[in-house]
């Protein structure tokens, strides 16, 4: 008999193996069956179909049942549990649980996380080391998009990096130019929240180029904006009037992003401070701000903490500015 993939699912089918004499497919049963059938051959309800990943399909039937009923806390206690149990988890398996994780872990950078998402180690970084024992790109994909979103948000940027480094080859092996340049520039965005600027600004121009060449105006306009808040913050104000002039343009594309619209209207924000002209960068956060608030992200908290800076500068000058010299007043 042939052996059974790593993966062989037999209670769902997944991974039929054909005999060499048929095209039937092959079913495995376990040695239970009564023996009132094999003696009189009456009929009976065996013998079982044999199940290598019983312990984890009876886990897993709770958790789906949790996530169903919108019980976010019971799903994440039951992933908790099922991981530290570590049983043998098939494919399907692995798919069901990838799909209700992504459902959990924020998809964006800075967000309002309403759960403990540690429970969800270690079952999470387990699917991902299934997936790459079994070299299934697809589940790849969607589970490492979640993982290194959960990283990111535990701050562990390397191992974001590493994840999306897998994702950026996935993409470039399959074609998927759309792919490769999100995945380019969420590995950029790692180090940019990391602080390494420098680092970060080649990659968002990489992506960027991409998105121009396959036309998505959207995650061009998103790069570059990326790659103007690096250079900005990298101190780089050579080309302030081609920045400006571009990020008028990024601000009419990103206007209905969410969280995305916040970008140039920040970057204008702290061209203006530098200037000299708080009025002004006031009136850009205010925006900002206003464009965010619906986003479940903490920037709107990130930006009123910025804009209360810029406001208490302001207030500051113009004190400064109606202060009479001590050498005017009247002896």
């Amino acid at each position: 008999m042939k052996d059974l993939p790593k993966d062989f699912d037999l209670l769902n089918y997944v991974g039929l193996l054909q005999p060499e004499s048929t095209q039937e497919p092959l079913e495995f049963f376990f040695d239970d069956e009564p023996l009132e059938r094999i003696l009189y051959g009456e009929d009976t309800n065996g013998p079982t179909r044999a199940n290598f990943f019983l312990p984890a399909l009876t886990y897993k039937q709770k958790i789906v049942q949790a996530y169903r009923s919108g019980n976010i806390q019971e799903t994440l206690a039951g992933m908790s549990e099922f991981g530290k149990k570590g049983y043998q988890i098939s494919t399907g398996t692995c798919f069901e649980l990838a799909f209700i994780i992504k459902g959990i872990v924020p998809q964006y950078p800075n967000p309002i996380i309403s759960f403990d998402l540690m429970a969800l180690h270690p079952l999470i970084e387990q699917i991902w080391d299934l997936a790459l024992k079994r070299k299934d790109k697809e589940l790849q994909d969607i589970m490492g998009t979640s993982l290194y979103h959960w990283y990111e948000h535990q701050k562990r940027f390397e191992d974001a990096r590493q994840v999306l480094m897998l994702l950026i080859e996935n993409g470039r092996e399959k074609g998927n130019r759309l792919s490769e340049g999100i995945s380019i520039n969420n590995f950029a965005f790692e180090y940019y929240l990391e602080g390494r600027h420098k680092e970060a600004i080649p990659l968002f121009e990489d992506a960027a180029n991409i998105f121009r060449e396959i036309g998505d105006t959207f995650d061009f306009a998103n790069a570059r904006a990326n790659y103007w808040t690096c250079q900005l913050e990298c101190a780089s104000l050579e080309d302030i009037e081609k920045m400006e002039t571009e990020l008028e343009s990024l601000e009419k594309i990103l206007k209905n992003g969410s969280w995305h619209a916040r970008k140039p209207l920040i970057l204008r924000a702290k061209i203006e401070e530098r200037r000299g002209n708080i009025d002004r960068a006031i009136s850009f956060v205010e925006w900002a701000i206003g464009s965010s608030k619906e986003s479940k992200t903490r920037y709107p908290e990130l930006d009123s903490k910025y804009l209360e800076s810029l406001k208490g500068r302001f207030l500051c000058e113009q004190k400064k500015a109606f202060a009479f010299p001590l050498e005017s007043l009247p002896t």
